[in-house]
């Protein structure tokens, strides 16, 4: 009897949860929420690993080169991040206000790597210098919108 009132409520449990997590699938604000939290926390990889490759060439870890190929490959992957984004279509105030905040986090984002991969390629350490310390403003910024749906 107590296994088959346990195993009851274990189902209830689950279908209750079930209809909550369907529910807050089809809340459009919701939604964009999540897709955006997602999108920055991808993003911040792309601008981690930019970072980690402008660093180690003023480190004099790796050469130019290399730190190129990284650097081109993480904008690369964090174009595709904003372009997949930037795709989805707002339906609510409040959603659009989403879209717009995380547009713009991972568009900055996919500017500040590209200004970097330039830096990088025309061997401006200096300014190399410069965009490692605001990446990494940019990449706190972004795991701080990723943090937002969780």
């Amino acid at each position: 009897m107590r296994r088959r009132l346990a195993a009851l409520g274990m189902t209830a449990g689950l279908i209750v949860s079930l209809i909550l997590g369907l529910a807050a699938c089809g809340d459009p604000d919701q939604q964009m929420l999540s897709e955006g939290a997602r999108s920055a926390r991808e993003a911040v990889s792309g601008v981690r690993t930019a970072q980690l490759a402008a660093q180690s060439l003023l480190d004099g870890r790796i050469w130019a080169q290399p730190a190129t190929v990284m650097v081109t490959d993480a904008e690369d992957a964090l174009g595709q991040v904003a372009t997949i984004f930037e795709a989805r279509q707002p339906e609510t105030d409040v959603s659009r206000q989403t879209y717009d905040l995380y547009s713009e986090a991972l568009a900055n984002a996919a500017d500040g790597v590209t200004e970097l991969r330039i830096a990088v390629r025309s061997g401006d350490l200096e300014t190399v210098r410069q965009q490692v310390g605001q990446l990494d403003k940019t990449a706190e910024q972004l795991e701080q919108l990723g943090e937002r749906a969780q």
